[in-house]
């Protein structure tokens, strides 16, 4: 029997997702501009051609990025009902771990900061980057990632029994139809026909 409870998560998630998504392609973006020689947004206008590591790093994070918008879409997009419930779990949470534990270095900085107990002038330039950009970005998406697992979790739950064990329903999106069976009826007509008495 399905249940209709509703919870925070059910409402926030599907919104989360998309923003995950669109947090991911973002950032490829953004590793495809520096690809191209851009330096905005790199400590000291520098180019990733100018470092080997910083190279290595942007070319491999664009296909991660575009990895993890998928894996943000497939809760709320009817086709990820096709890929395994526990690999898709494992690696919305293993995508907000990462994300979170990417900026955790940051947080004492920030309340160090926040506190007036540090100075942004007592930071250098690739710190300053790392602490007001790099930083926070990262923990952005580790948040939405987070909203989105939890989301998938809580629709499994109001779901109940109404899908197989072991496999979550698609997150509720406000605006996109749910595609429901219909039985067709070979024939002329659904009734059977009448037997005529002589």
């Amino acid at each position: 029997m399905e249940t209709t409870r509703d919870t925070g998560w059910n409402r926030v998630a599907p919104g989360a997702g998309y923003a995950a998504a669109a947090w991911a392609v973002t950032f490829a973006l953004v590793h495809l501009y520096w690809l191209a020689d851009g330096r905005l947004g790199l400590p000291d206008g520098r180019s990733v051609w100018s470092s080997t590591p910083l190279l290595v790093i942007d070319v491999i994070a664009v296909p991660l990025c575009a990895v993890a918008a998928g894996v943000a879409l497939a809760p709320v997009r009817r086709w990820g009902a096709r890929v395994p419930a526990r690999l898709l779990g494992f690696a919305l949470w293993g995508t907000t771990a990462l994300l979170v534990l990417h900026a955790a270095p940051s947080v004492p900085d920030w309340i160090a900061l926040a506190v007036g107990s540090r100075s942004s002038d007592e930071l250098d330039s690739m710190a300053r980057f790392a602490t007001f950009g790099y930083e926070p970005f990262f923990l952005a998406g580790g948040l939405l990632f987070a909203a989105t697992s939890l989301g998938r979790r809580a629709q499994s739950r109001r779901a109940g029994g109404g899908h197989r064990a072991g496999r979550p329903a698609p997150l509720d999106v406000p605006g996109q139809d749910v595609a429901r069976p219909v039985l067709r009826q070979s024939g002329r007509s659904a009734h059977r026909p009448r037997l005529r008495h002589s």
